[in-house]
C-alpha cells in the first residue's frame, strides 16, 4: 500500500503523455479527444488519483465553500435554513461547512477564525445569544469576503 498521493505526473508517465494533457482531460477540456479523456479517467481511477482541491484553490483564490455559523442546529427554523442554504449553494457550485456556537460568543469567535483560516468564499451567520460585538468578523470585512447575518 502506497501512502504517496498519485499526481497528474504519475498518470502522464504511465500513459506516456504530457502532464498538461492529463490536467486538461481531468478538467474536462474539450481540446482533449473523448477517447484520450476516457483513458486518462480510467487510469486515474485505477491508480487512486484524487483531485487536489488545495492546489486548485491556490491558483483560483476560491475554495467553493461557504461557511455557516449557527447558534444551535436543533430547531425547525435552523434545519430549514440549512436546507435552503445548501440547496442554493449547491445550485451555484458551492459546498457549505456548518459550525455551531452553542449560543456561546467565545465559540462563535473560534468558529469564525476557523472559517477564515479555511478561506471560505462567504459566511452566513446567526449570532450567538451572548455575542457582544461583531469585531471577530472584521478579518472577513477587510478581505472583502461577504458576510450575511440572519
Amino acid at each position: 500500500m502506497s501512502l504517496k498521493e498519485v499526481t497528474i505526473y504519475d498518470i502522464a508517465e504511465k500513459l506516456n503523455i504530457s502532464s498538461a494533457t492529463v490536467s486538461r482531460a481531468l478538467n474536462d477540456d474539450p481540446v482533449v479527444n473523448k477517447k484520450t479523456r476516457k483513458r486518462i479517467f480510467d487510469t486515474a481511477n485505477e491508480m487512486g488519483y484524487r483531485l487536489n482541491h488545495f492546489a486548485r484553490n491556490l491558483r483560483s483564490q476560491k475554495t467553493g465553500i461557504i461557511g455557516v455559523i449557527l447558534p444551535r442546529l436543533n430547531s425547525y427554523f435552523m434545519s430549514s435554513a440549512i436546507s435552503g442554504i445548501e440547496q442554493v449553494a449547491n445550485t451555484e457550485g458551492y459546498n457549505i461547512i456548518i459550525s455551531q456556537s452553542a449560543e456561546l460568543g467565545d465559540k462563535e469567535i473560534a468558529n469564525a477564525r476557523t472559517m477564515f483560516n479555511n478561506r471560505v468564499d462567504g459566511l452566513l451567520v446567526s449570532l450567538a445569544y451572548d455575542t457582544k460585538d461583531i469585531a471577530h468578523f472584521e478579518p472577513f470585512f477587510k478581505k472583502g469576503i461577504p458576510v450575511i447575518f440572519f
